[in-house]
């Protein structure tokens, strides 16, 4: 199979959240259960809690070495509009979205706007005017969408989107499609579905490989939070760690960028 690995940036810096959103009390709660239960161990809990002092919450330049390191062309999407505990804004996101695009990095859009056509199509033209070059598709934050979302971003002009999953299922086996002029592809597997610990985490990866594999599936689409490739969130980066080394390693998968899963797909008869 060819493996799509995109990467949704919900966080950029510790200032995101003070007296913006109540992302910061819900991270220091959440983390102390997880400690309490040992879901989590102290360490990573204190890190975690810590981690809303940081400049920068985001992990963008070691994810973007690692993934090229491994041959991975990871699309990265970042916000254009604010909501649901992603609260920066698109003018402190434009140099790091300038530096992920110089590394070679596809870039879209992680969008706010799925039931309304006029916000949809301001969330593109944002990031254009930002920018000066069109987005190279959508994911909407939280996957969230309705009947209209999909058709009411292939007019907007996006390429592609890769937001429908299927979250009582972690993820829905099906095959991408199109929309109009645009490309839908769906989500087969997201960090945060999978069980939160490093073993867990890959037989249910192992097991969503072959449920595609049965499938016929011809490629296999992968989110990663990048600021989770931390000490903090150690077990799910370790997960990102051995899935990347694994297809790297693989006889019978590879790496392929929604681009070029396009260009494939158009080129069938």
């Amino acid at each position: 199979m060819k493996v799509i690995v995109s990467h949704d940036v919900d966080h950029l810096f510790g200032r995101d959240h003070w007296f913006r959103d109540l992302i910061y009390p819900k991270l220091w709660v959440r983390s102390l259960l997880q400690g309490l239960k040992g879901e989590i161990s102290w360490r990573e809990c204190w890190l975690r809690s810590a981690s809303c002092f940081q400049r920068d919450r985001h992990r963008i330049p070691l994810v973007m070495e690692f993934d090229r390191q491994h041959g991975v062309p990871a699309t990265y999407f970042f916000g254009m509009n604010q909501g649901l505990g992603m609260s920066y804004y698109p003018s402190e996101a434009r140099e790091v979205i300038r530096l992920v695009h110089e590394k070679g990095f596809p870039v879209g859009v992680h969008g706010i706007c799925y039931d309304n056509p006029d916000g949809i199509r301001r969330e593109y033209e944002t990031f254009r005017d930002l920018m000066g070059f069109e987005p190279c598709g959508i994911r909407m934050h939280y996957v969230r969408y309705d009947e209209n979302t999909f058709s009411w971003e292939a007019q907007a002009g996006y390429r592609f989107d890769s937001t429908e999953f299927d979250k009582a299922a972690n993820g829905t086996i099906k095959a991408p499609y199109r929309v109009g002029n645009m490309w839908e592809f769906p989500l087969c597997v997201m960090d945060g579905y999978l069980t939160q610990s490093l073993e867990e985490a890959k037989r249910e990866t192992l097991a969503r490989f072959e449920e595609c594999r049965r499938n016929g599936m011809e490629y296999i689409t992968i989110l990663f939070h990048e600021y989770q490739f931390d000490q903090a969130y150690s077990a799910i980066r370790d997960w990102y760690v051995w899935l990347i080394e694994s297809v790297e390693k693989s006889e019978e998968d590879s790496f392929i960028s929604f681009e070029d899963a396009i260009r494939e797909l158009e080129e069938k008869p």
